[in-house]
């Protein structure tokens, strides 16, 4: 109980340093304060993280743009598109595990190389759906938009 206590006045006091646009709620930059970065910077991260997380829920992303130049794959319903400062790449392969059958599903984010030239510059994740899991997924994502 003392370790949930610490830690949720460790979020609090970080909650109360920034804004709730500054501090990202979810994605791979979850709990990251952006305030101290150039606005640039913190745009390129807000946006790419805001597409992670669209992916992620089963939709299309919000702000960068499908990739017309890029190679569709075969495999199931790959795509990519390209951001600001980074390309986003919507996995969805078909795979098989023994007799189960499904999809690998879910978003990886490649930052440009002049804005993240450290030694990785990728931000991933995936996991295997179920044809059904995965119609259900982005049917539940639609039917909260209203359909679209």
């Amino acid at each position: 109980m003392r370790n949930i206590l610490l830690i949720l006045a460790c979020l609090f006091s970080v909650s109360m340093a920034c804004t709730a646009e500054q501090l990202l709620q979810d994605g791979p930059f979850a709990l990251v304060d952006l305030s101290a970065l150039p606005e640039q910077d913190a745009q390129i991260i807000r946006e790419a993280n805001e597409d992670f997380i669209c992916v992620l829920q089963g939709r299309k992303p919000q702000n960068a743009k499908f990739d017309e130049k890029a190679v569709l794959f075969k495999d199931g319903g790959t795509t990519y598109y390209k951001g600001k400062g980074y390309s986003l790449t919507i996995v969805q392969s078909i795979s098989s595990f023994g007799k189960l059958h499904g999809y690998i599903y879910g978003s990886v984010i490649v930052f440009d190389k002049n804005f993240a030239p450290g030694n990785t510059n990728t931000v991933s994740s995936l996991r295997f759906y179920t044809i059904n899991q995965l119609k259900e997924l982005k049917n539940q994502q639609q039917a909260a938009s209203g359909g679209i």
